[in-house]
């Protein structure tokens, strides 16, 4: 019977192929010699009048855990994700999987870890963490796997801008930060600043709203004065002019104060975009910490970052949809 990958139940180590490795001729149960030897017996010795069979006990145990599609490593049967490397599990565990460093070595070609298990490209592999090393610490405790349990969706970009972040203080611009901003900060449940944020964007989007009704006729005034009859840039810049001379200090604020707001949206837009990933990566770091503090007796911590993590979709898409709605509303008001 083939041995390899199982643990020896003496040093909890697991048989390779290179080692010397002693069956128990009662149970069957297979201990590397040095164990064997030191310990003198088998280590099922006190079983052995119960009929106890090892062999009979693996396919027992078998139908209890889950085995990583990545790296072949065993998992409690309730982990959504490996513990090892954070791959999603499948339901049975059943499916094949290739030998670890293959894979992290041949994720290590392709952007965000991305790559195939074998070299002839029969088995596709997606790392999960990007390339990093499952047990990477990102500071306070956490490490990598954890955060991946924690994230889920996009881990490999995730993990490789945290260790970024730990290892170097380089973080990346974040596209669906800067282009969602609220609604995606509300997609990855950090509710708070996203409330925040979405708020902040409703009062912008209000002030230019009221003033654009207010003063309707001070906005049609400057239009007409300054595009009407201009037959070329030099024409509006002149009549541009003549308005600026005789218009007083308050039409000149409240023709400009749209304009400004609208560079201030921009700027949260840009900020939220450069400082989102630091911010997830606090976030996420200090959420995993209170996760495993609160983790009650007879609770797995793992299952539990599994199950608090990910993102919430229906808040996310309500939100940006409400958004998008306001911002026609106020366009055709304006028009």
């Amino acid at each position: 019977m083939d041995y390899i990958g199982n643990k020896c139940p003496v040093c909890e180590k697991r048989f390779h192929a290179d080692d010397d490795i002693v069956v128990c001729p009662e149970c069957g149960t297979p201990h590397h010699r040095e164990c064997w030897e030191q310990l003198g017996h088998c280590c099922n010795e006190d079983l052995h009048a119960q009929g106890y069979d090892y062999n009979e006990d693996r396919k027992k145990e078998a139908s209890d855990i889950k085995k990583c599609p990545s790296c072949g490593r065993e998992n409690d049967s309730e982990s959504f994700f490996c513990r090892f490397c954070g791959t999603p599990l499948s339901s049975d565990g059943a499916q094949p999987h290739q030998n670890n460093t293959q894979n992290q070595n041949t994720a290590q070609g392709f952007p965000f870890g991305m790559g195939f298990g074998s070299a002839d490209g029969e088995v596709p592999f997606i790392d999960p963490l990007g390339g990093v090393p499952n047990d990477t610490d990102l500071g306070d405790g956490v490490t990598a796997g954890e955060a991946a349990k924690y994230v889920k969706q996009n881990t490999p970009y995730f993990i490789r801008v945290f260790s970024n972040i730990r290892n170097f203080n380089k973080s990346k611009f974040n596209f669906s930060a800067g282009l969602f901003t609220s609604g995606y900060l509300l997609y990855r449940k950090l509710y708070k600043v996203g409330a925040a944020l979405f708020a902040l964007q409703l009062g912008l989007f209000a002030v230019i709203l009221y003033f654009s009704i207010a003063y309707r006729s001070l906005y049609e005034q400057f239009s007409n004065s300054v595009y009407s009859n201009a037959m070329s840039y030099t024409d509006m810049m002149n009549n541009y002019t003549k308005f600026i001379e005789g218009a007083s200090a308050t039409d000149m604020l409240l023709l400009y104060l749209p304009a400004v707001i609208l560079l201030v949206y921009v700027a949260l837009k840009l900020v939220a975009a450069f400082c989102f990933n630091r911010l997830y990566f606090n976030y996420c770091r200090n959420q995993i910490k209170r996760i495993k503090a609160e983790c009650g007796e007879g609770e797995n911590p793992e299952t539990l970052l599994q199950t608090k993590g990910g993102v919430n979709t229906a808040l996310a898409s309500s939100v940006i949809g409400t958004a998008m709605i306001i911002y026609i509303f106020t366009n055709v008001l304006i028009i």
